[in-house]
C-alpha cells in the first residue's frame, strides 16, 4: 500500500547502495562520453562527410528524380539512423567491458542497475548534439512533414 512517509524516507536516504549508484553513473557517463567523442568524430569526418545532406540532394538531382521528395528524405534519414541504432547498439556492448567498479567495493551492490540511465541520456541527447549534419536532415524531414 501507498505510504508517502516511506516514499519520502526512500527517496532522501543517502546509504552506501544510494552513493553506489551515483558512483556508477559517474562512472558510466565518463565512458559513455569519451565513447561518444571518439565514435561522432568518426561519423562525422567519415560517414556524414560521404552522406552529407548536400551530397544526398545533389546525387538524387543527378539522378533526375524529383527535388523535393519527401519519401527520398525519410529514406535519408532512415538509413542514417540505422547506422546510428547499430553504433549506439555497440557503443553499448564496449562500455559494459568495463566493470562497475561500485560493484568492486561493495559486493552487495548489484551492478548495472542504473547504465539505463546513463545510456538514454549520454548515448540519445548528447550524442546526436554531436553529429549536426544527421539533425539537418532530420530538421529539414519536420519541417517537410510539418
Amino acid at each position: 500500500m501507498y505510504n508517502f512517509n516511506e516514499r519520502l524516507t526512500k527517496l532522501i536516504s543517502f546509504d552506501k547502495i544510494r552513493v553506489c549508484k551515483i558512483m556508477e553513473i559517474v562512472q558510466y557517463s565518463f565512458i559513455f562520453l569519451i565513447l561518444i567523442l571518439f565514435s561522432a568524430k568518426i561519423l562525422n569526418n567519415y560517414y556524414f562527410t560521404l552522406f552529407s545532406y548536400e551530397n544526398e540532394i545533389n546525387r538524387k538531382n543527378n539522378s533526375n528524380e524529383k527535388k523535393n521528395s519527401i519519401f527520398y528524405l525519410f529514406w535519408v534519414c532512415l538509413k542514417d539512423t540505422i547506422i546510428i541504432i547499430i553504433l549506439l547498439f555497440y557503443l553499448r556492448k564496449i562500455a559494459l567491458l568495463f566493470p562497475s567498479l561500485p560493484s568492486l567495493i561493495v559486493p552487495s551492490f548489484k551492478e548495472n542497475t542504473t547504465i539505463d540511465l546513463s545510456i538514454h541520456i549520454a548515448l540519445v541527447f548528447v550524442f546526436l548534439e554531436f553529429i549536426p549534419e544527421y539533425k539537418k536532415k532530420i530538421d529539414e524531414l519536420k519541417e517537410r512533414v510539418y
